[in-house]
């Protein structure tokens, strides 16, 4: 059984410990729990922040950070984060948590959702699977301000 639950004290803990297990041990990260804390308190401290904790059969299986954005002529969601747990990719929960997502901000107002990716296959394909599309009027930029070592 699927059941999502909205980030809350309760069980902020347990996703800022997943959160440092599933980037330092699948996607080579070297986050902190402090680190991660002040990233995933940050989003949802944002004025209108929506932010999920998916579960399936009462195991935390992923979470989506964002928040809404007004603009002049429509009011948008900006996904920051959607993670979805090792043991839980390919079985479609991703898809199901967009489902939830959806309804949810589509019931708030929201005519567009949006967000920044990284440009590699697995994640193309996983967003173009949930109808988004690559913006060409507009462009990641980025600057340096001291040197990063590797």
């Amino acid at each position: 059984m699927i059941d999502f639950r909205k980030i809350t004290e309760e069980n902020f803990d347990g996703v800022v410990s997943a959160y440092v297990d599933y980037y330092n041990n699948c996607e080579n990260g070297c986050w902190t729990y402090e680190k991660a804390y002040k990233r995933i308190h940050q989003v949802m401290t944002i004025e209108d922040a929506e932010c999920f904790v998916q579960y399936i059969d009462g195991k935390m299986s992923g979470f989506v950070m964002g928040y809404y954005k007004e603009f002049d002529d429509l009011k948008a969601y900006f996904l920051e984060e959607i993670v979805i747990f090792k043991e839980y990719q390919n079985r479609g929960y991703g898809s199901a948590f967009f489902e939830h997502l959806e309804k949810v901000i589509l019931e708030n107002g929201v005519a567009m959702m949006e967000l920044s990716s990284v440009n590699d296959e697995h994640h193309m394909h996983f967003y173009k699977k949930q109808g988004f599309y690559q913006a060409s009027n507009f462009v990641a930029m980025g600057k340096f301000l001291i040197e990063v070592k590797e």
